[in-house]
């Protein structure tokens, strides 16, 4: 079974992921916030560089900023979205 079989934003309508309103944005962060797969989607987002939707928890923007990061240090979800 792949990670994406396993994602918790299957059951939910994808237009919510895509949404450019804040609220629906907030959501869709919550629902990944609880994904067992939200480490494989975000990597998977940043391997081919998906510039739109929440992906692993984070906006286009969010992921923009950890691909500026040095590659020398380890990748954390929290300075990004903090």
């Amino acid at each position: 079974m792949s990670w994406e079989d396993q994602a918790r934003c299957l059951t939910y309508d994808p237009d919510l992921f895509f949404a450019p309103r804040a609220r629906a944005e907030r959501r869709a962060k919550e629902i990944c916030a609880d994904c067992p797969v939200q480490t494989p989607c975000l990597d998977y987002a940043l391997s081919i560089g998906v510039e739109f939707g929440i992906w692993g928890g984070t906006t286009g923007k969010e992921r923009r900023t950890l691909l500026r990061r040095p590659r020398s240090r380890e990748r954390s979800l929290e300075p990004a979205i903090a």
